[in-house]
């Protein structure tokens, strides 16, 4: 007569699958928490953009001087807590036209992964990937 419950080979095999369901299941939630972030990321990039537009209304252009941007009302992501992305201007306001911006919110902890706004209102984001920077338009 055999005794009733499981076997090693069970057991073994029931945390296998629950392991690999728990793995799935944080991966798909870093991926949201990402999503949410660049999402955010997205809203402080267009209330610049935002600003932007009404200084050039005021000063017909983008510029505050030939070498100089204005000052942006946000220049950090979050606003308390630990820095996760610095908010600027992607170049320097001596390289470009008096009626094109790039607004860029880089990681703090990795340079190579950031989110861009253009004057033209074209939004990516870019992060490396395998050696190299992969960038997906939003």
């Amino acid at each position: 007569m055999r005794a009733a419950g499981f076997t090693l080979l069970e057991l073994l095999m029931v945390l296998l699958l629950g392991s690999v369901l728990t793995l799935w299941g944080v991966q798909s939630y870093r991926q949201q928490l990402q999503q949410q972030e660049v999402a955010q990321l997205a809203v402080r990039l267009r209330a610049c953009a935002v600003f932007l537009e009404e200084y050039y209304v005021r000063h017909l252009r983008y510029k505050a001087t030939a070498y100089t941007w204005p000052v942006l009302p946000y220049s950090r992501y979050p606003d308390a807590g630990e820095l996760r992305y610095h908010i600027s201007f992607g170049s320097s306001a001596r390289n470009t036209d008096n009626g094109y911006y790039v607004l860029r919110a880089v990681d703090a902890a990795d340079s190579r992964r950031y989110v861009e706004l253009t004057q033209t209102g074209m939004l990516k984001f870019c992060q490396p990937e395998a050696g190299r920077s992969i960038c997906a338009r939003l």
